[in-house]
């Protein structure tokens, strides 16, 4: 069986949050989701827990007291920080948004798709892309 991979999920809407969670629970790969609120949250976990076996970071915009881009930014400058990828996954499509997160060392953009199914099928390829088929520095070494 592959190595259980960690995805940060940060995210202040608490619909979405129950939406990806179950979208999650439906794929079949070893998995742990870790919610934090909001960008400051997200901040805290990263420089207290360790990056080993993070796949992923799933990154909201638009949050309460640190948004995705502020993250992003300190993310860019951070030389550790840096190596963990950054899915925005946002309701937002305004093109500033998107080239914004892309010069601060975003992965990928991703759009919240409003259909349920649409939505599961975004998870899914979200999840087998980074937490299957992609490798981070810090799992390299253990292939």
């Amino acid at each position: 069986m592959s190595q259980l991979k960690k995805i940060i999920l940060a995210e202040d809407n608490q619909a979405d949050v129950e939406l990806i969670k179950l979208a999650f629970k439906n794929v079949p790969l070893p998995i742990e989701l870790h919610h934090t609120y909001d960008g400051q949250e997200l901040m805290d976990y990263l420089r207290r827990e360790p990056l080993e076996n993070v796949a992923l970071i799933l990154l909201d915009l638009n949050m309460p007291r640190m948004g995705g881009l502020d993250v992003l930014k300190i993310m860019y400058n951070d030389e550790e920080l840096r190596k963990v990828p950054v899915v925005v996954f946002t309701s937002s499509t305004h093109e500033n948004d998107v080239l914004s997160c892309y010069e601060h060392g975003a992965n990928a953009y991703v759009g919240k798709p409003i259909d349920v199914d649409k939505f599961q099928d975004v998870i899914n390829a979200i999840a087998y892309f980074w937490a299957d088929i992609n490798v981070v520095p810090s799992l390299a070494a253990s292939i």
